[in-house]
C-alpha cells in the first residue's frame, strides 16, 4: 500500500473521531478544522515510522493531542504579543486579556518580567533561560512559575474572570476602576 493510500485509510478509520476529539477540545470550528489538518499532515509525515499495526491508534490520537498543543501554544504567543485591544474582535476573551497582560507585566520585577518575556513571548525554552541568566534550570523553572503567579494574581486583583471547566477564560469584567482591562470589558 502506498503512503497516500495508507492515509486514506487512516481518514476513513479514524477521521470522524479526530474531528470530535479535537472539536472538543478546540472551541473555534475553524481552529478545529485547522488542528485537523495540521494533524493529518504529520500523520502523512510520520505514517511510515509506525512499526506496529496494533499501535496506531494510539499513534494517530498522541499526534493529534501534540497539534492540539501547539495549537495553543501558538494561540497563546500570539495573543500576548497581539495589537492593542480595540483592534481585537470583542468576542475573543482570551485575546482581550493578553491585550491587559502587557501592562500588567511591568509591574513585575525586572528578573520575573525578563523571565517571562524570553519563554512566554519569545518562545526561548526553559533551559535557554537558566544558561542565560545564570541559573539551574530548576531555578529558571521557579522563576517562570512564580513570574506567571505573580502575573495572574495581578490579573485577579483588577478582573473577575470566569472559567470554563477547563480553566479556559469565559468572560472577565474588571473589578476596580483603574484596571486597565475596563476599556476593553463589555
Amino acid at each position: 500500500m502506498d503512503q497516500n493510500e495508507a492515509v486514506n485509510q487512516v481518514w476513513r478509520s479514524f477521521g470522524d473521531r479526530l474531528k470530535r476529539f479535537v472539536a472538543t477540545r478546540v472551541r473555534n470550528e475553524h481552529d478545529a478544522d485547522d488542528v485537523l489538518q495540521d494533524a493529518f499532515t504529520r500523520i502523512h509525515s510520520g505514517l511510515d515510522r509506525v512499526e506496529e499495526e496494533t499501535r496506531l491508534e494510539a499513534w494517530v490520537f498522541q499526534v493529534t493531542r501534540h497539534a492540539i498543543a501547539d495549537h495553543f501554544r501558538k494561540r497563546r504567543t500570539v495573543e500576548l504579543r497581539s495589537e492593542p485591544a480595540e483592534a481585537l474582535p470583542a468576542s475573543d476573551v482570551p485575546a482581550e486579556l493578553a491585550s491587559c497582560l502587557t501592562p500588567m507585566l511591568e509591574l513585575l520585577d525586572e528578573a520575573d518580567r525578563e523571565a517571562l518575556r524570553l519563554t512566554d513571548l519569545e518562545g526561548q525554552p526553559q533551559k535557554e533561560l537558566a544558561t542565560r541568566l545564570g541559573l539551574s534550570i530548576t531555578g529558571a523553572k521557579s522563576r517562570i512559575q512564580r513570574a506567571r503567579g505573580r502575573l495572574k494574581e495581578l490579573l485577579l486583583e483588577c478582573c473577575e474572570v470566569e472559567l470554563d471547566r477547563r480553566g479556559n477564560a469565559l468572560a472577565y469584567s474588571p473589578r476596580r476602576r483603574d484596571c486597565n482591562c475596563r476599556d476593553v470589558a463589555r
